[in-house]
């Protein structure tokens, strides 16, 4: 769309072109001969129909996006029966109460990540916050799938590196250039980085397996956290009825996990980066909001900053009572989806909305969290950024969510299995920063350095192209996922 950048989500286009032609909440939208055509769905009742009432199977056009990332038996793609058996195998990994038993393991990680923005606050350069973020999200997960420290932080981490390079192979979603979209290095690069990527995570398989069955006994288990990966063969052996022999890892064990791993890792730390990027930047643009989420890690965690790590070290399920906290995180994933769920129609099935149905057969079915988030009927304020939404008792009380209005985990079977360990992880990442360092948004300095004079940074920057959407210069774009444009540049002030 012309009033949109050329790399913004195209979840954006859908809801500024529902907006500027006051379309219904559902609408087809005829994308031939470019790519398939869309059935776009904008309402919590109908977007119900496609992922709970009837789960519809995911587009299969996700594999252009997924697979050179995950593999091809990958959880996110898988149907059926396969993707029931390997759900509930790694099920119990991301259950709650196992998650809160991981969280002192991960209070190191964002200690090196305060050490990492105190020395951006010291030198007063421009930090591009998402990459910094995105590091540290990246060893959580290291540590919490695998029990391994991927060091992303501090050194080149050759699994980092190479699904990094991949990411940037990947097509936009809505290029019509053959040239580009049939690109012949494309597949070769994704083939090789694939291969490297597949060989580091069965050796650091084949040293956890080794571990395990070394260091593992009766004794050794009380109290003590399992990464993951260690739940999941646990019950793939029970599930099973056998035990691996000559002190090897099951052969089908090991390839399907490895496709989980790395689906873990691009969906683990993709939601959270991002996210972590827009509540900073909501914050520092909202100062009241910001100040109400200090005094509570004070009140909840003592107002001695230097305290908190070890507390929550000790004592993890303080977290939880960090309230203003999850409904901060809630209200900017309202804001700034990081993904939405894409169906593919199927033959004889319609939806149903205001006494209409609309055929799904020969459609990709696309409930889109982000204009379902921004409807002003549905929210009051829609893109006003309130967090005291989330703590209303009330439900008729006018900022009370809408039931089902609040999607970006989505709902049903095929929900989000990370979902718990998210919403945890940000809660102690902002725990153990806010009260540390003021994070604020720069891009009028990037413009004008990329411009080469001031005054670049309006809705239009270099070469005329549009930079903002609906003003917000922060917008999502397109890279793998919904990231902060251009990785958000941020100047850090240590308090």
């Amino acid at each position: 769309m012309a009033t949109l950048p050329p790399n913004a989500h195209p979840h954006l286009a859908a809801h500024i072109l529902r907006k500027e032609y006051n379309l219904p909440p559902i609408f087809y939208l005829d994308l031939w001969p470019a790519q398939q055509s869309i059935l776009v769905i904008v309402d919590p009742d109908v977007a119900f129909q496609v992922t709970q009432q009837r789960s519809l199977p995911k587009n299969p056009d996700l594999e252009r996006f997924i697979n050179p990332l995950a593999g091809p038996k990958n959880m996110v793609l898988m149907e059926g029966m396969e993707w029931k058996l390997w759900r509930s195998i790694f099920n119990p990994g991301f259950a709650s109460g196992h998650i809160m038993k991981i969280v002192p393991s991960l209070v190191d990680d964002c200690l090196l990540f305060i050490d990492i923005l105190a020395k951006h606050a010291e030198y007063k350069d421009i930090c591009i916050l998402e990459e910094a973020v995105t590091r540290l999200t990246i060893d959580i997960i290291g540590r919490v799938v695998l029990d391994t420290s991927m060091h992303a932080q501090t050194s080149e981490n050759e699994y980092v590196t190479t699904f990094r390079d991949t990411a940037k192979w990947l097509p936009s979603g809505y290029e019509i250039n053959p040239f580009i979209i049939y690109n012949p290095i494309r597949p070769l690069k994704y083939w090789y980085n694939m291969r490297k990527m597949n060989r580091y995570l069965e050796d650091v398989l084949d040293k956890r397996f080794t571990s395990k069955t070394q260091e593992e006994t009766p004794e050794s288990t009380i109290n003590r956290s399992k990464p993951i990966v260690d739940l999941a063969l646990d019950t793939y052996q029970q599930e099973f009825n056998q035990a691996s022999t000559a002190g090897t890892m099951d052969a089908t064990f090991k390839r399907i996990a490895i496709d989980q791993i790395k689906t873990f890792m691009f969906a683990g730390h993709d939601t959270t980066s991002s996210t972590i990027c827009y509540t900073y930047h909501l914050l520092s643009t909202h100062p009241l909001t910001l100040q109400k989420i200090r005094q509570e890690h004070s009140s909840v965690l003592g107002p001695d900053i230097s305290r908190a790590p070890a507390l929550i070290k000790e004592t993890p399920h303080l977290l939880n009572k960090l309230h203003y906290t999850l409904a901060t995180i809630k209200e900017t994933l309202r804001l700034y989806p990081p993904a939405s769920s894409v169906r593919v129609g199927e033959p004889g099935f319609s939806v149903e909305y205001d006494g209409t149905q609309y055929p799904t057969e020969g459609f990709m079915v696309w409930p889109i969290s982000a204009a379902i988030h921004r409807r002003p009927d549905l929210w009051k304020d829609a893109d006003e950024f309130i967090p005291e939404r989330w703590l209303v008792e009330k439900e008729d009380d006018p900022l009370a969510p809408v039931k089902g209005a609040w999607r970006p985990f989505e709902f049903g079977p095929r929900n989000c299995i990370g979902q718990e360990l998210a919403l945890l992880e940000m809660r102690m990442i902002l725990a153990l920063t806010v009260r540390l360092f003021d994070i604020r948004a720069v891009y009028e300095e990037l413009d004008r350095a990329a411009a080469g004079e001031s005054g670049a940074g309006d809705e239009k920057g270099v070469g005329g192209k549009i930079k903002t959407v609906e003003g917000d210069r922060a917008y999502q774009m397109m890279t793998s996922s919904a990231k902060p444009a251009d990785g958000m540049p941020v100047r850090i002030t240590r308090r």
